[in-house]
């Protein structure tokens, strides 16, 4: 099958149900487009970050079921095979929006660009050494539909996540049980970028000796990620509900004090757009100035406290028995 791309300059989204039943039967058909320059590929990759459909130089098919297994807020997801390129034989999965076709590479700009700063944050994780087992990351392309009801539709394909799937944490600050490493990563994604980024919405396979993430988000000051990017306070809240363990540093970046007061809840599930708040802006007004009186309080009590225990260390002493048999107390050095 040869994949040819028409280019187009608005969505189709009632396409499929004008198409009749039975061409939605039929199972979908991509093609991936032959790009240059090489990479390797590997069930997880011999060297970098990301786990790829196949290497850029090389061609790769793939043909899906017709109906959707999961999905997400704005995306249906279907399972599939490749059957041609180097991945032959094994699972994929394609992502389609809930909306409609799609003509247009342009409509998955967000997303990819997303996987791309994610896979730039993990990878530096990965070089510091944090923990042992290394951390890779899904990389969706956007494929073209070469046949059933999906031709000439772009969608995007990435290799199968295999085995139990796991949701780490969430783009609010939900931390599922023992997944101290990947909530790590999210508290380093923070402290490397210098508070401008963070990665979270972390989930995907944990495997002996790794793990592999797919549709991570990453909240930025300037929002630059799409719908699931909450901002500057989806950073700070974040870090808010966040609790350190055994991976992360105490040398890491943290916010100001002041800003550790959560904006919103922290759910499971992904948030879109702007979360409900959890409390009004005078509230948080009011908690603000209590946090900036409780540190200057507790800051103080701190050097107070070490001031009193060096005149102590100072002024002790110790009763000893001299020669004489006489009792005498003697300062300590």
């Amino acid at each position: 099958l040869v994949c040819f791309i028409f280019p187009l300059t608005f969505p189709c989204a009632m396409a499929l149900k004008k198409r009749p039943a039975a061409v939605q039967k039929k199972k979908a058909v991509l093609a991936k487009p032959i790009k240059s320059s090489a990479s390797t590929l590997a069930k997880r990759p011999q060297s970098g970050v990301f786990v790829r459909n196949a290497p850029e130089d090389e061609s790769s098919q793939a043909q899906f079921e017709p109906k959707h297994f999961a999905e997400g807020g704005f995306r249906f997801c279907y399972k599939g095979h490749y059957f041609e390129g180097p991945r032959k034989g094994q699972h994929c999965v394609m992502k389609e929006f809930k909306s409609g076709c799609v003509h247009e590479a342009t409509y998955f700009h967000a997303d990819i660009k997303a996987v791309k700063k994610a896979g730039e944050l993990i990878q530096a994780f990965n070089d510091a050494g944090i923990v042992s087992k290394k951390t890779y990351l899904n990389e969706p392309e956007v494929w073209t539909g070469t046949g059933g009801r999906i031709v000439d539709q772009k969608m995007l394909v990435e290799p199968m996540i295999d085995g139990e799937y796991f949701k780490f944490n969430s783009n609010t600050g939900y931390a599922a049980p023992d997944s101290a490493t990947m909530q790590a990563l999210s508290h380093f994604s923070y402290h490397h970028s210098n508070g401008q980024y963070l990665v979270c919405d972390l989930q995907g396979g944990r495997y002996d000796g790794y793990y592999i993430l797919t549709d991570p988000v990453i909240h930025s000051k300037k929002k630059e990620f799409g719908g699931t990017d909450l901002g500057e306070d989806g950073i700070t809240n974040f870090m808010a509900h966040h609790k350190c363990g055994r991976f992360c540093s105490p040398n890491w970046k943290m916010p100001p004090a002041n800003k550790m007061i959560p904006m919103f809840e922290a759910v499971a599930g992904t948030t879109f757009g702007n979360a409900e708040l959890l409390f009004s802006e005078g509230q948080r007004k009011d908690m603000e100035i209590k946090v900036k009186k409780e540190v200057r309080i507790s800051i103080r009590k701190l050097w107070e406290n070490e001031l009193e225990g060096g005149k102590k260390d100072k002024n002790q002493f110790k009763l000893i028995v001299n020669k004489s048999k006489n009792v005498e107390s003697k300062q300590l050095p």
